[in-house]
């Protein structure tokens, strides 16, 4: 998230003003400040005057603190040549920051001239043997005085990698290069991988690809990215089914990767997450001119809470550094409004609940995200159901975030159907049109889906025959006749008594008839009736029908379902009069 200034003494300028600050910092911090435990340990960022920064840090009580460290700054000229203003003020910070007892990240971007970077610092390294160097000469400076060591700042994306497209080809040399630059210089220090865009998981699996492995020993990703006003506990699936990279919890994913690779055990350090007080309009990415560009003050307290609590569940989330400790500048606008404290000096809501975090750890108790897949039922078929055109196919589900969104259908992995009913819990339908389906074994699925994404399934085996290989099949017509909401509902089905598992094929005519009188008398005067149709509906024998009808009040009526007959199934009727 950070947008590098140059000119890295305008940023310490005032370090000496600051001593006085920091010490008195230090000295409170001896009595009011014991931490509960928490998984994710809280961090600044620093912003301005980074040497403030300490002391900000120090009065929280937080023991983490990460700065930019701009190459072309350091060694504008030529290799090995250091500016000594610029490494000075490096110097004050990190010997602060260490006497603070605090944790130091240095974050190494920046390219000189020198090094190719034809005017603009931000172009990626084109030789990873340069970069290391540097960073080995400052990893040799700081030893046992910088923790982490991040190499570059979001190279995965085009805002901090200029000159060619971001690539894991073109990161994973620099990574390598630079793990063995800084562990030959200092072996406790740690090499972190990243930070990367987001919690861009797809680019950590490539980089495994590019044979990363073994060259760094966290991984580091940034949060806190433009426009964000979701929740940390708001999350959306991808296209593949991954926790969204721009999620905050899609940490999880990044996680995932590492584990899948062996490096489980290793950590993740969250080296920027935070929201911007701004809530003007957006006017960066995919949502510019068509949302808020933040959460104001009092969410941006809220949301920082939920975020240490959110990452309360993950032990893998090392630590967790706010971005930033203060405003950049006065202007309205969202990079501007992540600070802690204002342009003007005066401390955000997000300041005391971050103090609080550290005295008293997570407080809150609500679930942060609902990742329990719904559970499906697939109620019918039964496995090894013989059919031959259609099947009668239903499922019910139930999800745990209490919003179930859609129960689809496959055969052989083809989608049939998506939809809910209205109890929000059932899918019925007859899957058709299926004769040229070749005869045999197929698999049926039902899967379900919430409202975040997850999913569950279930399977089941039927068998595709050809009816007319069958011998004589005697069928059975049973259904009975309910009253809702004033109208008469219908249910029955077709049954093959002699085998459960066989689908009947065909159709089924319903009837709802009335007891008329003929428009003729007969000589005898005398009047005759008869059953008149009056509403009919054909179904298919394949599985349970519903009819559901109001009729007009007065007289007699019945129910009459008649089965003629389909190949080697027998022909059924029923009839039921309504009383």
């Amino acid at each position: 998230m950070f947008i590098y200034a140059a000119g890295l003494s305008s940023l310490m300028s005032r370090r000496l003003y600051i001593i006085p600050l920091l010490l008195a910092a230090m000295l409170l911090s001896v009595f009011i400040f014991s931490a509960s435990a928490s998984a994710a340990e809280p961090g600044l960022n620093a912003s301005g005057d980074s040497y403030a920064s300490v002391a900000r840090a120090q009065a929280l009580g937080v023991k983490h603190v990460r700065r930019f460290v701009g190459w072309s700054e350091l060694e504008p000229s030529s290799a090995g040549h250091f500016s000594s203003a610029a490494v000075s003020q490096l110097d004050d910070f990190v010997n602060a920051a260490n006497g603070a007892g605090q944790e130091v990240t240095l974050v190494v971007t920046g390219i000189p001239a020198w090094a190719g970077s034809n005017g603009d610092y931000l172009t990626g390294p084109t030789n990873p043997a340069q970069y290391a160097a540097f960073t080995g000469r400052l990893a040799a400076r700081y030893q046992d005085k910088v923790a982490n060591w991040e190499i570059w700042n979001e190279a995965d994306e085009i805002w901090f990698w200029h000159g060619s497209t971001p690539s894991p080809q073109l990161y994973a040399p620099l990574l390598k290069a630079s793990y063995l630059a800084i562990k030959a210089a200092d072996p406790s220090a740690q090499v972190v991988a990243g930070p990367f865009t987001g919690n861009n998981f797809e680019f950590l699996q490539e980089l495994y690809k590019q044979g990363a492995k073994g060259y760094f020993d966290a991984v580091a990703v940034h949060t806190d990215t433009g426009c964000l006003v979701n929740g940390p506990s708001v999350y959306y699936i991808d296209e593949n089914r991954r926790v969204g990279r721009y999620s905050f919890l899609g940490f999880r994913e990044v996680h995932r990767v590492m584990a899948e690779n062996g490096d489980g055990d290793k950590p993740i350090n969250m080296s920027e997450f935070g929201w911007s007080a701004y809530t003007g309009m957006c006017n960066k990415g995919k949502w510019a001119g068509m949302k808020a560009a933040g959460v104001g003050e009092a969410l941006q307290a809220q949301y920082m809470r939920e975020a240490f609590h959110c990452m309360a569940a993950y032990p893998y989330v090392r630590t967790a550094l706010w971005f930033s400790d203060t405003d950049y500048a006065p202007a309205e606008e969202e990079l501007n409004r992540y600070g802690l404290i204002r342009s003007d000096g005066s401390k955000r809501p997000a300041w005391q609940a971050l103090r609080d975090q550290v005295l008293h750890g997570d407080q809150l108790k609500s679930p942060c995200g609902y990742f329990d897949p719904p559970t499906v039922k697939l109620d019918y078929p039964q496995s090894g159901t013989l059919f031959q055109d259609e099947i009668h196919i239903q499922a019910s589900a139930t999800a745990a975030s209490g919003d179930l969104r859609r129960i689809v259908f496959y055969l052989d992995g083809i989608k049939l159907s998506g939809a809910l009913a209205s109890n929000g819990s059932l899918v019925e339908r007859i899957a058709s049109k299926l004769p040229n389906l070749a005869l045999g074994s197929h698999t049926l699925r039902a899967e379900a889906t919430d409202q975040w994404g997850n999913y569950s399934s279930q399977e089941k085996t039927i068998q595709k025959i050809d009816n007319s290989k069958l011998s004589k099949q005697k069928t059975l017509l049973g259904f009975k006749i309910t009253k809702r909401t004033g109208k008469q509902v219908w249910r029955g089905q077709l049954t093959v008594p002699a085998n459960s598992l066989l689908l009947p094929s065909g159709k089924i005519l319903l009837r709802w008839q009335k007891w008329v009188p003929f428009s003729k008398q007969s000589s005898s005067h005398a009047t005759r009736y008869q059953w008149a149709t009056k509403y009919a509906r054909l179904k298919s024998a394949a599985g349970p029908f519903l009819f559901e009808q109001k009729l007009p009040a007065g007289g007699k009526w019945r129910a009459s379902a008649t089965y003629s007959t389909s190949g080697p199934f027998s022909a059924a009727q029923k009839s039921l009069l309504l009383r």
